[in-house]
């Protein structure tokens, strides 16, 4: 009895192991990150409603792939991922915000001083963001 209650100990510790989503998660931040620089570059290369426009439209074209990754990933931060790749998760994130956030300032008066720029930027960080709005926090 002793050696299948230790077998069982066994098992149920290999399990949980087997388990962690931290690979999943680095890949999807590297993606992420990938994606945040090419939108960033897209904007700093031309930073009118035209440029903003081809930022969106890369972003357009790995949405569905980086949507994917979060939603098989998202539920798991909680307990399937290490405190380190949570943390460098939580960073990445804010870090890539704030790159966007970032070049907007940079080229303040070219998308501020057309109101079309400034609406398309805007929605396009509304689109970014909004792949962790259902995102739990604590």
């Amino acid at each position: 009895m002793k050696k299948i209650a230790l077998f069982l100990i066994v098992m149920f510790c290999m399990s949980l192991t087997g388990c962690s989503k931290d690979a999943e998660v680095n890949a999807f931040i590297a993606e992420f990150d990938s994606t945040t620089k090419q939108l960033i570059s897209k904007i700093d290369a031309d930073p009118t409603a035209i440029g903003i426009d081809n930022a969106q439209k890369a972003y357009d074209g790995k949405k569905a792939a980086l949507k994917a990754k979060w939603d098989a990933i998202k539920d798991a931060v909680e307990f399937q991922v290490s405190a380190d790749t949570k943390k460098k998760l939580g960073d990445t994130v804010k870090k890539n915000m704030d790159d966007l956030v970032a070049v907007a300032t940079k080229h303040a008066e070219t998308i501020g001083s057309d109101e079309n720029a400034g609406d398309k930027f805007k929605k396009l960080m509304d689109d970014f963001a909004s792949m962790f709005a259902d995102a739990k926090t604590k």
